[in-house]
């Protein structure tokens, strides 16, 4: 990290590395102000250092992988992921409070399914049988959205096909089943 980033970290100025993070022109410096933000327990540092992780450009991709492998980063991504479930553990435990007075909870999850796995091409059948999405709703889920995921036939092609679609599924759990929320 270059010396201005040690001066923020040192400071605990999460808006100014922040800022450099999201705005700074130069890359190099955009990875080291998400590592301070990181080193500062700042989730937004880890998630930018993840996403540079799938940049098109190796040098990018590679810089943010050396990020993400030093043994400073992974101690804070431990302690980071660490909070992350002891605040779900919270939230788990506050939902089973709530089964317990009747009130409604519900879970989420979003699925995804290949075109060749949606599609029935018999034109005299009543509809579509979907075998991924009708054993869904027989555990009790139901879809609440879709979202069609789009694939091109060559690359630098304007021709678009659809490959599948994401499925928001939405569940709601009964008092007896309040042992699923710990999976």
């Amino acid at each position: 990290m270059g010396t201005q980033i040690d001066d923020l970290v040192q400071m605990r100025d999460i808006e100014t590395l922040y800022e450099l993070m999201a705005e700074d022109e130069d890359w190099m410096n955009q990875l080291d102000a998400a590592e301070g933000l990181v080193k500062l327990g700042d989730k937004r540092g880890l998630e930018f250092l993840l996403s540079a992780r799938q940049s098109e450009d190796r040098e990018i991709r590679d810089v943010a992988k050396e990020v993400l492998e030093s043994p400073t980063l992974k101690r804070m991504l431990d302690e980071i992921k660490a909070e992350e479930r002891r605040e779900l553990q919270g939230k788990v435990d506050a939902a089973k409070k709530r089964l317990q007075k009747g009130q409604r909870v519900f879970r989420y999850k979003m699925v995804f399914l290949p075109t060749g796995e949606m599609l029935d091409e018999d034109l005299a059948s009543e509809g579509f049988y979907i075998p991924g999405l009708s054993e869904f709703g027989l555990e009790g889920w139901e879809v609440v959205n879709m979202i069609p995921r789009r694939g091109q036939v060559l690359g630098g092609s304007v021709d678009e096909y659809i490959s599948g679609a994401y499925f928001l599924m939405k569940k709601e759990v009964s008092a007896d089943e309040a042992g699923e929320l710990d999976e």
